[in-house]
């Protein structure tokens, strides 16, 4: 039985999302569970079920809540929309006749049958099976976004009261905010642990992608099979999707914002077959500032690598160049750049303003490629 375990390679450190279930996944998506017709079973077009309209409005003004004398309202509250994944996975071998899967977490966002979980729990499945208050029920990909590493799934046949969790505003969250984690740890189920966001805005590269993507750091205790559960704030919202742990460490770990699962499931509700498509411009940078040549300092997103034969190239991109617009809209930090990309469409074209030699060079029109065009492609 292989569980689902996000652990960075020790050789890294923390700087990796992804690894042997991502890269398994890779190798096998052609294998994986046959996708339905991305609406099927709901009624009316995409724009009459948008999957985040039952959720609530998220910003808004910051409630104020003290450190609670229990956390077991918040749990009773949002249990019920939390469940168990089990990926049945195709033999290694086609004499191999030993039975293999992979457990994960995953929770409610429609009452129509949809839930999210962790890319790499599903991926490359023969078929799945969900946990509901102790009940198996068969359910299907639907949705998936390799460089997020989240996955929509939809019941068969979903039960009448499904409830959905809401999503919260992760943009909100501060270093010491409480947070609650909910998920199956080692076929657990409905487990719960407890702790503070350690960081809300940490970046860490995608070893498969060489992609920067944000996280919530997060010092609830997770293990293997939590991948895919809710983290919740005290008003039982989601705020993040755990994805990973440090293995080496304790109290480290990971989870997607909610923002960025925001953006997924819009994206996958406009997607044809659910599938979500980043942009990339085939180059890797981080954030810095740099004075011009009249000592005005420009702060940016310094391009460190040009990988040769992709887009930046083509369109004149060097490394050291400092990113400082993107189609006349500043660009602040890395943070900036890597939305502008990978949130484009393939094909779309970015208009980059650079600062090189001292002087800002624009515009540098560049045409985006598609992330994961191939498995060593850079996201950025």
């Amino acid at each position: 039985m292989a569980a689902s375990a996000r652990t960075p390679n020790p050789w890294l450190g923390l700087a990796l999302l992804g690894g042997g279930c991502l890269v398994f996944a890779m190798s096998l998506w052609q294998q994986a569970v046959q996708q339905p017709a991305w609406h099927q079973g709901l009624a009316g077009p995409p724009s009459a079920w948008p999957i985040h309209g039952t959720v609530p409005e998220m910003g808004g003004a910051r409630p104020a809540v003290g450190a609670p004398a229990s956390f077991a309202d918040v749990v009773e509250r949002v249990g019920k929309g939390v469940v168990a994944v089990q990926a049945h996975l195709p033999p290694r071998e086609p004499s191999d006749t030993a039975q293999r899967h992979r457990s994960g977490s995953g929770f409610v966002v429609h009452p129509r049958g949809l839930l999210v979980t962790c890319r790499h729990v599903v991926a490359g499945a023969k078929s799945i099976t969900v946990w509901l208050a102790g009940e198996p029920y068969a359910a299907v990909l639907v949705g998936a976004d390799r460089a997020a590493d989240l996955a929509l799934l939809r019941l068969d046949a979903p039960p009448p009261d499904l409830v959905a969790l809401p999503l919260g505003p992760s943009e909100q969250l501060r270093s010491g905010d409480w947070i609650v984690a909910l998920g199956n740890p080692l076929g657990l189920a409905q487990s719960v642990t407890v702790g503070v966001v350690s960081h809300p805005g940490r970046q860490l590269p995608h070893s498969d992608f060489a992609l920067t993507n944000e996280f919530l750091q997060c010092s609830a205790p997770v293990n293997p099979g939590c991948s895919g559960g809710p983290l919740v704030d005290l008003h039982g919202r989601v705020v993040g999707v755990t994805t990973q742990a440090a293995a080496s460490a304790q109290g480290i770990s990971f989870a997607v914002p909610s923002r960025t699962l925001q953006w997924t499931l819009e994206a996958m509700e406009k997607s044809r077959d659910g599938q979500v498509r980043h942009g990339s411009l085939g180059i890797e940078f981080r954030s810095a500032k740099a004075p011009d040549g009249r000592g005005a300092t420009h702060r940016g997103a310094l391009v460190v690598r040009v990988v040769e034969g992709q887009a930046a190239e083509r369109a004149g991109v060097r490394a050291g160049d400092l990113v400082v617009s993107v189609d006349g809209e500043p660009v602040d930090d890395a943070r900036q750049l890597h939305q502008r990309i990978v949130h484009g469409e393939p094909g779309a074209r970015l208009a980059l303003s650079v600062l090189r030699g001292g002087r800002v060079v624009d515009p540098i029109v560049a045409e985006l490629g598609e992330l994961g065009g191939r498995a060593s492609d850079p996201a950025n």
